[in-house]
């Protein structure tokens, strides 16, 4: 078949050269080219312009030169009813492996590109590709393009050139291709190479943008962070080891009977009474009414629930119901992680608060799907938990109790470690603040010991201080504040 499509190209005459050099291309210099581009054999002035595969003429594309048209014009096509892209072998060609792969719309750019030294370049049929869409001619050889790691787009800068070039990326892959924006006074290749030479050719493609790739920036690019402050708790010496901020994740773990619950009451009620932040509270093993507000209300009047007044414990109440809300599933509820944070989503739209306790996590409905080990449902777990403090830009506290823990010869439990939560090592690697709370058996003093700072400079180095839980008042009493000896 390559020998009788040959049969319709006739050498180039004069005329025909002339119209290719009025489009900006010097005849000499196209000529090596060796495109094997004629004119239609008994029609001068018609260029012929061939389409190979392998090597071998599988269709001829015909057509003329139209003043302010682009591209060839009035011609038809003679062989393959879908012809390949044009110069589509280059694709194959390894020695061109290092050079970017240039797409452009139609053969004149694709001449312009071979002519200013980028051999790597193919062709979309325009009238084939003018139809929009994913483009069949490059789905066709896409194992040819699988490992190209550059393209440059180069379409006409029109509405449809700009529609085929994301047709064209889409195809290829977005995060692969370049676009190119044109010199002023010109809308394709061709238009440059006529303009300004092959120079103009070059530092077009050259100076093409990367289409954007989600996720992947240079630092300029990346926009400069919302301003959000850590806040210190104001207990005395914990500031220097703690301190919240919107977006983070603390874990709060200790043996039983440490004081974890009742640490975490102080840090938020502290917050509440001295900036006004807002607690959502998801509580699973202390009942909203009356125990959580016994607690609440103690530490708002400072005194026993017991010896409060009316108006003080009324006071208290709509100091409670001003910074805090709690979740409360009923018996019927399975308060699994989806359900929680199904709830959380609504309750930080309708609330908007600096913070929410999970307290404890082992008290939620833990179903993992069928193949996945605990520990691994449980890094997943932390990680859509850490999504939505980010996403919501809300402070995520998780009071996680340890795995069952074996007594020493004195009866006393060992201190434990973040290491040592139930289920997975994922609590100490990816909570932004860990702390212990530990005290022995019978004694009044605990230790609170932020044991994990991921950032030092903005919620504190790890360090601890010792404290006495004063019942009357809800508030821990410092016995040492880390800098006593």
């Amino acid at each position: 078949m390559s020998e009788l499509l040959q049969n319709y190209i006739r050498p180039l005459g004069t005329e025909a050269l002339a119209a290719i050099e009025a489009r900006g291309f010097d005849a000499e210099e196209f000529l090596k080219l060796e495109l094997g581009v004629g004119e239609f054999a008994d029609h001068p002035g018609v260029l012929a312009v061939p389409y190979r595969e392998q090597g071998q003429v599988v269709a001829i594309r015909t057509g003329t030169f139209t003043k302010g048209i682009v591209g060839l014009q009035g011609g038809r096509w003679i062989g393959m009813s879908l012809p390949p892209l044009y110069n589509v072998d280059c694709l194959s060609d390894a020695s061109l492996a290092d050079e970017p792969l240039i797409v452009v719309e139609g053969e004149p750019a694709c001449w312009a590109s071979l002519a200013s030294g980028f051999r790597r370049c193919i062709g979309l049929p325009t009238p084939l590709a003018a139809k929009g869409g994913r483009q069949p001619h490059l789905e066709a050889v896409t194992d040819l393009l699988r490992d190209i790691p550059r393209a440059v787009i180069c379409t006409f800068d029109d509405e449809h050139g700009q529609a085929l070039r994301a047709n064209i990326a889409d195809t290829i892959g977005a995060v692969r291709c370049q676009w190119v924006s044109y010199p002023q006074g010109c809308s394709d290749l061709p238009g440059t190479l006529r303009k300004f030479k092959a120079r103009g050719v070059q530092e077009t493609i050259q100076r093409a943008r990367w289409y954007s790739m989600p996720g992947f920036y240079s630092m300029s690019e990346l926009p400069e962070p919302p301003l959000n402050p850590a806040f210190g708790t104001g207990i005395v010496g914990l500031d220097d080891h703690m301190r919240l901020r919107r977006g983070d994740l603390t874990i709060i773990s200790g043996v039983p009977g440490a004081g974890k619950t009742t640490f975490a009451n102080e840090v938020f009620c502290r917050l509440a009474l001295t900036r006004g932040f807002r607690t959502i509270w998801a509580s699973f093993e202390q009942r909203s009414k009356p125990d959580h507000r016994t607690s609440l209300r103690t530490f708002h009047a400072a005194k026993p629930e017991t010896i409060m007044s009316p108006a003080e414990k009324a006071a208290a109440d709509a100091w409670i119901d001003e910074h805090f809300r709690f979740l409360a599933p009923d018996d019927d509820t399975e308060a699994s992680l989806d359900w929680l944070l199904d709830m959380l989503g609504a309750a930080v739209t309708r609330f908007d608060p600096f913070a929410i306790v999970i307290d404890p996590w082992n008290a939620l409905e833990h179903k993992r799907p069928n193949g996945m080990t605990m520990t691994e449902y449980t890094g997943v777990a932390i990680e859509r938990i850490k999504r939505f403090a980010r996403k919501r830009c809300v402070h995520v506290a998780v009071v996680a109790h340890p795995a069952k823990m074996q007594r020493n010869r004195d009866g006393e439990y060992p201190k434990p470690t973040l290491y040592d939560i139930a289920d997975s090592a994922h609590w100490a690697n990816k909570a932004d603040l860990g702390v212990m709370v530990w005290r022995k058996t019978g004694d009044t003093e605990a230790e609170i010991a932020v044991v994990k700072s991921r950032y030092y400079r903005e919620l504190g180095t790890p360090g601890a201080v010792k404290g006495i839980y004063d019942q009357n008042t809800a508030r821990l009493t410092i016995t040492d504040d880390g800098g006593m000896h």
